[in-house]
């Protein structure tokens, strides 16, 4: 059986092939649980893992395409509650999920936006916000 495992890397920091997406050290071992997951072993290190390893999917007891749809309400501004509803998961779910996706967010963040150096930085938008804002201030008479 053939299964494209291009879109996966290997999840061990102490791997040589560590975030290399497509390399070929990838064997796919089997399907498992409900929503029939992959599961790979790396060539390189030997470690065997799942493909939600190392994203907030992880562990996660439902459909992923639930999850993902409680995701976008969010991301388009829905509430918690409103979430919930639209969904069918209660609002505790939304909010573990939220929770998990702002954690993954966060840690994606600060491993890709390092060593950064900034030589110009523009502050338009910003100004012109406050600047509109801003109303004209009379002088108080000095008596």
């Amino acid at each position: 059986m053939k299964v494209d495992l291009s879109d996966l890397c290997c999840v061990h920091s102490s791997c040589a092939m560590y975030g290399k997406r497509g390399a070929g050290n990838l064997l796919f071992r089997k399907f498992y649980g409900k929503n029939r997951s992959r599961f790979v072993r790396c060539k390189t290190c030997g470690e065997e893992f799942s493909e939600r390893k190392g994203t907030p999917l992880f562990h996660l007891h439902m459909a992923p395409e639930k999850a993902l749809a409680v995701l976008d309400h969010l991301a388009d501004g829905c509430g918690v509650r409103k979430t919930g509803r639209l969904v069918g998961v209660t609002k505790d779910t939304v909010t573990a999920l939220m929770r998990r996706a702002g954690e993954h967010a966060l840690a994606l963040h600060n491993e890709l936006a390092r060593h950064l150096k900034v030589s110009e930085a523009q502050f338009d938008e910003k100004w012109s916000f406050v600047g509109k804002k801003r109303r004209p201030v009379r002088r108080r008479r000095s008596r």
